[in-house]
């Protein structure tokens, strides 16, 4: 099984802008190891609508070690039933389903003092906003900040980013683009922001058009893939807006069954036994394993595995740059072998 939910009380709610708040999260002690988390990672919620139990991922915009408990921000969408359950119904005081943090979009720990670059688009900030302040309070790297919005009215989180430039007003650029005044962002607007810091890590956050944007401006720019991460959170398609016809299943002949794959999860090496028509993660679950894993439709990125060895098929992957795929991230909720050839998968990798 996937990890389990825990109910946690909604502590604070902070109006950010006229459609988006942030929820403070208590976390009690007998929870708080298991709610150890990253800069830049994810919450994944459970919550009810309609008789049935809708899960959605948000990221954590509070930053360990510098916000005494766990934030998340919610933007308010159009038509979105979770989105509008929490600004509309959630009071402090009430409890919500919460799965411990997962992720991979957070600082790598080799950059030594390279520069970091942040690209947030509206309520894609989110993460962006932890790591800006884990590495201004944690490390002596520089840090800029291009946070692109429609108007200035949208801005989230401006006082809080106004109060970073104020103590770290030597290592902190934070640069706002609004579409109201330039227009959206164009790839020679990506490309002037980044000159001077080629050598950067860069991290991306927010919708799709804006983040294709900024990756055609780092391709333009000969940015290696290695150096930019990309967070996309894609909804999952609820229980009762699923057209089965339309999911595409990879067909598995007997020739494409391989032998116990083997899986690297939290430094102990596995071999997992696998059954024709099961996904890795599947075949992970029933052998009694505890990968990561969350919404198991391709879109949340939570189950991220680097594929060392040997030929998947994935029938979504939507989470996935096609970047991540050619340096061989998979999505192992998604991924069954597609030949004989030993399948090695690596959780543990750094991505």
């Amino acid at each position: 099984m996937p990890s389990d939910f825990h109910k946690l009380q909604i502590a604070g709610i902070i109006q950010e802008t006229h459609d988006t708040r942030s929820y403070i999260l208590a976390v009690p002690e007998s929870l708080r190891k298991e709610f150890r988390y990253r800069a830049g990672q994810f919450l994944t919620f459970e919550v009810p609508w309609e008789g049935m139990q809708l899960r959605r991922c948000y990221s954590l915009s509070s930053a360990p070690g510098i916000d005494p408990w766990p934030k998340v921000t919610v933007k308010r969408v159009d038509d979105g039933r979770v989105s509008n359950w929490f600004n509309d119904s959630v009071r402090v005081g009430d409890s919500i389903l919460v799965q411990p943090p997962e992720g991979r979009f957070s600082m790598r720990s080799n950059e030594g003092d390279h520069g970091i670059v942040l690209f947030g688009g509206g309520s894609g900030v989110t993460p962006v906003l932890s790591i800006l302040k884990s590495a201004l309070r944690t490390t002596e790297r520089d840090v800029k900040l291009i946070y692109a919005n429609r108007d200035e009215r949208s801005i989230i989180f401006k006082d809080e980013i106004d109060l970073w430039l104020a103590e770290f007003p030597k290592r902190l650029e934070a640069i706002h683009h609004l579409d109201s005044d330039s227009g959206f962002m164009s790839v020679a607007d990506v490309q002037e922001h980044i000159r001077g810091w080629e050598d950067a890590e860069f991290f991306v956050c927010g919708p799709t058009g804006y983040m294709d944007t900024v990756e055609e401006a780092f391709k333009a720019s000969d940015i290696d893939a290695v150096q930019t991460k990309f967070e996309r959170f894609i909804s999952p398609i609820d229980a009762d807006r699923k057209d089965e016809s339309a999911v595409v299943v990879p067909e598995q002949s007997d020739d494409e069954i391989p032998e116990p794959f083997k899986m690297l999860l939290e430094s102990q090496s596995h071999d997992v036994p696998y059954e024709k028509g099961l996904t890795l993660l599947a075949s992970a679950i029933k052998a009694g394993h505890k990968p990561p894993s969350s919404c198991e439709d391709g879109y949340c990125g939570c189950c991220m595995a680097l594929l060392k060895s040997g030929k998947v098929n994935m029938a979504n992957h939507d989470a996935l740059e096609p970047s991540d795929i050619e340096r061989g991230w998979v999505l192992p909720c998604q991924a069954r072998p597609s030949s004989q050839e030993p399948i090695e998968i690596d959780f543990d990798a750094e991505y």
